[in-house]
């Protein structure tokens, strides 16, 4: 599943370029620049009244940035001109720095073969990149760039989003993004788990940082995941009871049947796979 895996790794490397860790020592760069953001919010046009919903939208003190995040080898640069027509006046509602002036628009890429026009590009790829930073506005915002060129982004704790907002619309992503929470609700210890929490588990801490609208779509998304798992992949082992998705009584914790599981959701996902059926101990 490479496309999902590419998108997964774009997202989660970026991310971590907002946050800070003690082990390894290791502050990102819009960290270190003050910046606080938020995901796919909702903004109009300041001339058209158009909606535009940038991936990532930061500010702070010094000033604000959109971030375009993308695994697709075309261009960016229209939709990046567009980003630049953002009402500012919308950020407070995100609670984001208001900022009169033009924001930083940048592109964040796995690999830097593309050209996105006179735009800042990252690429996250293992190794921080920086491109075009002469076209920054925000000098502290450069200058912290600039500094965490080179560093090594598989020394990072990996953070575990498994799904990401732009997954709503697709529906074997999603169900990608669930298999190793699926997984954890035939753990003994378990008492199983809510649509919102396998959402939140999936989102990790891009869940705080997306609109409800956009989380009820995803909610809805899984919800209906679920539901064709349990009818026609794993009816025997999970169910939806009180409000919870939970293994049913029939389910018994043996290596043959987990392995069994494991494959039915991959299999469900759109891996292919070759099932066989589980052997059973005698009770």
């Amino acid at each position: 599943m490479p496309e999902q895996d590419d998108r997964i790794v774009l997202w989660r490397n970026t991310i971590q370029l907002f946050y800070q860790y003690n082990r390894p020592n290791f502050v990102g760069p819009f960290k270190a620049a003050g910046f606080r953001y938020n995901v796919e919010p909702l903004f109009l046009s300041s001339e058209q009244g158009k909606d535009l919903e940038p991936d990532i939208v930061a500010s702070c003190e010094t000033g604000w940035l959109i971030l375009e995040l993308t695994t697709q080898p075309r261009s960016k640069e229209p939709k990046l001109d567009r980003y630049r027509s953002i009402d500012p006046r919308d950020l407070s509602q995100y609670g984001l720095s208001v900022h009169d002036g033009e924001p930083d628009v940048m592109t964040s890429r796995l690999s830097d073969n593309v050209g996105d026009g006179p735009y800042c590009q990252i690429t996250v790829d293992n190794i921080l990149k920086i491109e075009k930073e002469e076209y920054l506005l925000n000098k502290r915002l450069k200058d912290e760039l600039i500094k965490a060129e080179g560093m090594d982004l598989r020394r990072l704790p990996e953070i575990p989003i498994a799904i990401i907002p732009e997954m709503a619309g697709k529906w074997k992503e999603i169900r990608r993004g669930l298999i190793e929470i699926v997984m954890q609700v035939f753990d003994p210890n378990s008492d199983g788990k809510t649509p919102v929490q396998l959402v939140d588990d999936g989102l990790e801490r891009l869940s705080d940082k997306i609109r409800p609208a956009v989380r009820s779509r995803l909610i809805s998304k899984v919800n209906n995941a679920m539901e064709d798992l349990i009818q026609n992949h794993l009816y025997e082992y999970l169910e939806f009871k009180d409000g919870r998705y939970r293994a049913t009584e029939k389910f018994k914790t043996h290596h043959k049947t987990m392995e069994f599981i494991a494959l039915r959701l991959k299999e469900w996902s759109g891996i292919p796979q070759t099932i066989q059926a589980p052997l059973f101990e005698s009770e």
